[in-house]
């Protein structure tokens, strides 16, 4: 198997997982990892990579919940964050004294907030 860098390895990893989810064929995911690093996978890699998806699940899995009311506390906090930030952009767009760019600029963001809390919540 080749050598990847951070990068590709987590590259290769988010490949690997969202397509397996999909259950997609060993080859095709073996060719998609080709045509986005540019680097061979065999089937025995490939076989490694799930493994170690699995180990890092389970390690994730573990600490979430032994410490799953910190985790529940961080994961409020980020949404009350988004919650924030939405407010804070109506205020903008439904001010007499900002510009017309600032309410379209607060717009998009509200509109981008707007996708990532429901995201956040799955």
């Amino acid at each position: 198997m080749p050598e990847f860098i951070t990068a590709e390895r987590r590259l290769v990893k988010n490949i690997v997982a969202t397509l397996s989810i999909k259950i997609i064929p060993e080859q095709i995911i073996i060719d998609e990892i080709y045509n986005q690093t540019k680097k061979t996978i065999g089937k025995s890699g490939l076989f490694y990579v799930r493994q170690g998806i699995k180990r890092d699940s389970y390690e994730w899995n573990k600490t979430m919940r032994e410490g799953q009311f910190e985790y529940i506390h961080e994961f409020k906090e980020r949404i009350d964050e988004i919650l924030w930030l939405q407010r804070k952009h109506h205020e903008i767009i439904d001010s007499d004294k900002e510009s017309t760019s600032n309410k379209q600029f607060s717009l998009a963001e509200l509109h981008r907030l707007s996708i990532t809390l429901p995201n956040t919540l799955m």
